[in-house]
């Protein structure tokens, strides 16, 4: 008999396969965990190794940079910064020389590019002195845009700030380390006036860390593999981010809007105001011609004279409207309470449009109620709200119109003090519930003066509100289309006796004294305005001679025996040598009696800032062009007055 067969103990089944399976497993993800980990560790490494080389390269970036700047820090001055603009100031010696400097420092050490730059009139940032050869592909004239990535770096330089590369910056050149510093003023203001700029090669570094990352790239492909199972999660990652930029995209849309917006005001305002400055403009030069023509004609010829004057006082007004909203805009109004007898500065208000009411056979009504006419205010503003609000409801309101112009004086919830409402009203042309929304803000009008007829620059009301908020009141509007429109302005203030306003008495009063013989110094370059200047001054009694800059000037008081000038009327902007300098070198001369002479700017140069210049460099005071003599009489007078009683 056969043996019965038995099973094979090799072919038995048994759980060791799946064990072996599980266990190969385990070994796998440990020797890919294993690989994944050196991986991790060696790019750790790396990236340790290649930041301490970046930081180690940048701050040696920083100090060459710094030594730079220190080194020709003051080498420029306020006039490199404003005469160098365009390709044409090129030829300048000045420029070539800076030039030169700059390339000569550059080309010591690693430094790429080196030079400075400045916002133009346009809020443009454009290179103006570049350190490169001429001949160089990427050399940068003056006047050209300054590129996008390099905008941010420059921003903060001209706000007083040193900026260094956040991030190295890749270029078609290679990597650049970028320095920004602000340049100053050396003349004392300490203003900023423009940013150096020093962009250093490190492609050599770069280069260098990119061979060294090629070894270890081997080792991190390894993690790659494992690095696949994070990408569920850098999914979810991606989807935040994304709808953080969807977000950000949103917000830089809504920027781009209002920045258009702001644009087409502008546009609209500049379109208004040329059209709006040129019809007073063509009105003077057409009535010039027809008094030339009409000299032996004293009626037609007075009547053509007094056209001009009231076209050029179209024109200052228009100019004063736009200095008005700039000080307002740099926070350079000051309010100056005074006593004020407030019916008389509202009647006086009143008064001077009695002329162009009458022009238009439209009539004027005015009522009061005012208890306590004597408050604390400042009344030239004030005057400056109530002038702009009639002045519109006068030129809004058509032929036969009505105007109605109401002061009533309120209860405040303190007794010392009350509230003062001025109500204009007109049944003019109205305006539109979408204008109303942006009839304060600069520049705005609902029709141009093409459709309308009517000459306006859009800033009169912004004007009025402005000065409305600085003194703390409100302003209302009630107005529809073709019914008229309702100005209520509400003023708080406090309240004054009528002992307080009176003047007191000097017992020193005496009648003024004539100017006539007094000797002037006019430092003017326009040969016009200084004929202007010299012929209405000399009807005062005053001698006047005359010279066309600063050095002459300088030189004539010098020649002149020490006391021989009373006064010296200054322009600033003049050739040679400006007002400012001339004033310093005035203030340093040796004889005392030369170097205290009274000098007072009369120059076009009116803003608030111009006059603290002008007082800044030693002058006595400032006269804004065109000159009024009611107010420069008065300033002779003070001066002149002042110097003989010293």
């Amino acid at each position: 008999m056969s043996k019965p067969r038995h099973a094979d103990k090799d072919s038995a089944p048994t759980s060791s396969g799946p064990k072996q399976i599980h266990h190969l497993s385990n070994y796998i993800f440990l020797f890919l965990l294993a690989v994944f980990l050196i991986a991790v560790y060696t790019f750790l490494l790396q990236k340790s190794y290649s930041t301490s080389t970046l930081e180690a390269n940048v701050d040696q970036n920083i100090t060459c940079s710094d030594a730079i700047h220190k080194l020709v820090s003051n080498t420029f001055t306020r006039d490199d910064f404003t005469d160098i603009n365009t390709v044409d100031n090129m030829s300048s010696e000045r420029y070539q020389t800076l030039q030169t400097t700059l390339n000569q420092i550059r080309s010591l050490n690693s430094t790429r590019y080196l030079y400075t730059a400045k916002r133009n009139s346009e809020g443009k940032l454009i290179y103006l002195v570049d350190g490169l050869d001429l001949d160089t592909s990427d050399f940068a004239y003056p006047g050209t845009y300054i590129e996008d990535e390099m905008i941010p770096y420059i921003n903060s330089a001209l706000s007083g700030k040193t900026i260094y590369s956040q991030e190295i910056i890749d270029t078609t050149w290679g990597h650049i380390f970028t320095a920004c510093y602000p340049v100053k003023a050396t003349d004392g203001s300490n203003e900023i006036i423009g940013a150096l700029c020093i962009e250093m090669d490190m492609e050599s570094a770069y280069t260098f860390l990119s061979k060294s990352s090629r070894n270890s790239l081997q080792i991190a492909i390894a993690a790659a593999i494992v690095a696949l199972l994070l990408l569920v999660c850098v999914y979810h990652i991606l989807q935040n981010q994304r709808a953080k930029d969807r977000e950000q995209q949103m917000l830089l849309r809504k920027s781009a809007a209002a920045a258009e917006a702001a644009n087409k005001a502008k546009s609209a305002f500049l379109f208004n105001m040329s059209h709006d400055i040129r019809t007073p403009m063509n009105a003077i030069i057409g009535y010039a011609e027809l008094s030339r023509n009409h000299l032996h004609e004293p009626d037609k010829l007075s009547e053509y004279l007094s056209d001009i004057r009231t076209c050029g006082q179209k024109m200052l007004s228009i100019i004063d409207n736009i200095l008005e909203i700039a000080r307002i805009e740099n926070n350079q109004i000051v309010l100056e309470e005074s006593i004020c007898n407030i019916e008389e500065s509202f009647d006086s208000c009143i008064v001077m449009f009695n002329t162009a009411v009458q022009e238009k056979h439209q009539t004027i009504t005015v009522h009061k109620q005012v208890a306590n006419p004597y408050v604390y205010i400042d009344s030239s503003h004030l005057s400056e709200i109530v002038l702009n609000v009639i002045s519109n409801a006068i030129k809004y309101t058509g032929q036969n119109g009505k105007i109605d112009c109401c002061l009533t004086q309120k209860p405040h919830e303190d007794a010392d003090w009350c509230y003062m409402e001025i109500s204009i009203a007109d049944n003019g042309i109205g305006m539109s519930e979408e204008f109303q929304a942006h009839i304060f803000e600069s520049f705005s009008r609902e029709h141009s003066s093409t459709i309308s007829g009517i000459e306006g620059t859009g800033l009169g009301m912004g004007i009025v509100k402005n000065l409305v908020d600085l003194m703390h009141g409100m302003i209302e509007i009630q107005s529809s289309p073709g019914k008229g429109s309702t100005f209520t302005i509400c003023i708080p203030c406090r309240t004054a006796r009528k002992e307080e306003a009176e003047p007191r008495k000097s017992s020193s009063d005496h009648p003024q004294k004539t100017l006539a013989g007094k000797r002037i110094l006019l430092a003017e370059d326009n040969d016009l305005n200084a004929e202007i200047a010299i012929e209405l001054l000399s009807e005062e009694g005053l001698l006047v001679d005359r010279v066309s800059n600063g050095v002459a000037c300088v030189e004539k008081l010098e020649k002149a025996a020490p006391d021989f000038y009373d006064l010296i009327l200054m322009d600033i902007q003049m050739p040679v040598m400006n007002g400012y300098d001339a004033t310093r070198k005035i203030r340093q001369l040796e004889d005392p009696f030369r170097s205290s002479i009274p000098i007072i700017a009369m120059t076009a140069n009116a803003f608030a800032e111009d006059r603290q210049k002008a007082l800044f460099v030693g002058m006595n005071d400032h006269v804004a062009k065109p000159v009024d003599m009611n107010v420069l009489i008065p300033v002779l007078e003070k001066h002149i007055r002042t110097k003989k009683e010293n």
